[in-house]
């Protein structure tokens, strides 16, 4: 995980049907060395799962496309951008 992710205001976030699905993904992004974190879901966003992956916007696509080809059900991709105390969520089709 790099400190650029960590600070990073914009964002792209994954979001998964379950919690299985996203320990799934945490483990091979990991085994992938992949710069993510795993986070909780932000409120702004309805999900069944309350965890989320943030990633670089550049990594979006190589990143969904790595999962869904290992059989990790991504629920929803999202843009986040934050704005003083507030997130600005847009999801976006991959």
């Amino acid at each position: 995980m790099s400190n650029e992710l960590l600070r990073s205001n914009n964002y792209a976030l994954l979001t998964f049907a379950s919690t299985s699905h996203a320990l799934k993904a945490e483990k091979l992004l990991k085994s992938r060395q992949a710069d993510f974190l795993v986070i909780p879901t932000l409120r702004e966003i309805s999900t069944s799962c309350g965890l989320s992956i943030k990633i670089a916007p550049a990594n979006l696509l190589d990143y969904y496309n790595y999962l869904s080809g290992n059989k990790v059900l991504i629920e929803g991709t999202y843009q986040v951008a934050k704005e003083g105390k507030k997130n600005r969520v847009e999801q976006i089709q991959v």
